[in-house]
């Protein structure tokens, strides 16, 4: 299930390779939790042969994971509230929606700036990362040659981010913040599909000594 989670959905193959079971024992397995309510199945056709299916959690499924929404809903209304009229006259609720979701990034990267003092973007990720986990937001940090590779999963908005995209820049938001540098969103079907969405940060250039 936590590999449904991460891939959003994924085939008798694709779990058989990453758990190294059987293919009968993952489907013994897939069909309790069908029975249960915790996954739904889809078929998906091929060029030749017969179709395949591919596996993806249920809303009873999702809910079987540590949830943030109360924390994060907290943060929402404490936004909306304090906004000014001057701040809300003339904006369409696509605009207010932005502005809440930049407020909610400057007021974390407040709370949780002061612990980011990494030297290198390395030290500041690992630090980031951490501090973010206990918002919900967690991340995988992979090093590329070039920078790093950000893989988010168990995001609490990912219910709702295909419809309302500005909670995805909230992430990115958030991280530039506290990172003090800048992240780039880039597809979220990178490392062998493992993640629901993905950011880039580039390494800082490396210093040239003075002889």
């Amino acid at each position: 299930m936590d590999i449904l989670r991460r891939r959003v959905e994924a085939t008798v193959d694709d779990l058989t390779q990453s758990l190294d079971l059987a293919p009968a024992t993952i489907r013994r397995h897939l069909d309790i939790l069908q029975r249960d309510g915790y996954i739904t199945v889809r078929p998906v056709r091929r060029e030749t042969g017969r179709p395949h299916y591919a596996f993806s959690l249920t809303e009873a499924g999702e809910d079987l994971f540590p949830q943030h929404y109360i924390r994060i809903t907290n943060r929402l209304i404490d936004e909306i509230v304090s906004l000014a009229p001057e701040e809300t006259a003339g904006r369409s609720g696509q605009d207010l929606a932005g502005l809440i979701f930049e407020r909610m990034a400057d007021r974390l990267a407040r709370i949780y700036g002061p612990r980011i003092n990494g030297r290198t973007t390395a030290e500041r990720l690992s630090q980031a990362v951490s501090a973010l986990s206990n918002e919900g937001l967690i991340f995988d940090v992979v090093e590329k040659e070039d920078g790093f590779l950000l893989l988010g999963r168990g995001c609490p908005c990912r219910r709702v981010a295909d419809s309302h995209p500005a909670m995805c820049s909230y992430d990115n938001q958030l991280l530039a913040k506290l990172l003090d540098t800048q992240v780039e969103p880039t597809s979220s079907q990178v490392e062998d599909g493992e993640s629901y969405c993905a950011y880039f940060v580039k390494k800082e250039p490396a210093q040239v000594l003075s002889g």
